[in-house]
């Protein structure tokens, strides 16, 4: 509070910082006729779950491949349809980044540069040396960083956050709750909200839940909707995973809450 003329005068705002769930939508191809296609395939089927959900597009490898073409307008408008609100754009390409100021959105800085772990097709290194060796990393990453474990519910809108390691939950996540960690996430009650492991690229993370009926699975930016799940996994024990560039969801066993 500040005094003016002997009034004491409330603040009308602050600025404080936060942590927030945004998807980040990685563009590698800008030609029409495949980008729309492949974003109707991949949210088309969730505009209930995603209804005005923030948005940060990354144009990182078309930065790379030089001078492309994106019509942010239209891009704009196909993202609304599917209930996902663009905020902002992360490039480093001078035109890229004028076209994004033309069209009134946010521009972002580039993201420091990190080892890639795609791996081509024609690789001498098979698949099976490939996992063994980014799980062997991930783990002595991992090995240095805190584990957060939380003893309460996760009840219907709170957040919990393991920014560096792995997050335990010594109890459920209710429906409309969300827990999010860099590594693995181990959930000993039921999976009713949202859970997003790997949220750093972690790709061999994992999600173990006790009883799984979640709204949202995620690991590594790979998604899946509770109505995309497999009928035997819900109410069971599950592990889920990612291979090949999908979830997998394996069944471990049942739980009955006493």
């Amino acid at each position: 509070m500040r005094q003016n003329n002997g009034e004491v005068v409330s603040p009308a705002l602050e600025v404080k910082g936060s942590v927030l769930t945004i998807i980040t939508l990685h563009i590698m191809e800008t030609q029409p006729d495949r980008l729309y296609p492949q974003l109707e395939k991949k949210f088309g089927k969730a505009q209930a779950f995603f209804k005005n959900a923030p948005v940060i597009l990354d144009l990182e490898e078309i930065d790379k491949k030089g001078k492309a073409e994106l019509d942010f307008g239209l891009l704009v408008n196909t993202l609304r349809e599917f209930g996902l609100v663009l905020v902002g754009v992360r490039s480093s390409d001078a035109f890229l980044c004028e076209r994004v100021v033309e069209a009134g959105l946010g521009l972002l800085p580039p993201v420091k540069s990190r080892s890639s772990k795609i791996v081509q097709d024609d690789t001498e290194e098979s698949e099976t040396q490939s996992e063994s060796r980014d799980r062997k990393t991930a783990n002595e990453s991992r090995s240095v960083a805190p584990t957060k474990v939380i003893n309460q519910p996760v009840r219907s809108g709170q957040q919990v956050f393991a920014p560096e390691g792995d997050l335990v939950i010594l109890s459920s996540v209710n429906a409309g709750a969300e827990v999010l960690a860099a590594g693995n996430i181990h959930i000993y009650g039921a999976l009713r909200g949202r859970a997003l492991a790997g949220i750093n690229g972690d790709s061999t993370s994992r999600i173990f839940s006790l009883q799984s009926d979640p709204e949202l699975i995620a690991i590594a930016g790979e998604y899946m909707v509770n109505e995309s799940l497999d009928q035997n996994v819900l109410n069971h024990s599950a592990v889920f995973s990612l291979s090949d560039g999908s979830l997998k969801a394996q069944v471990v066993g049942s739980f009955t809450p006493t």
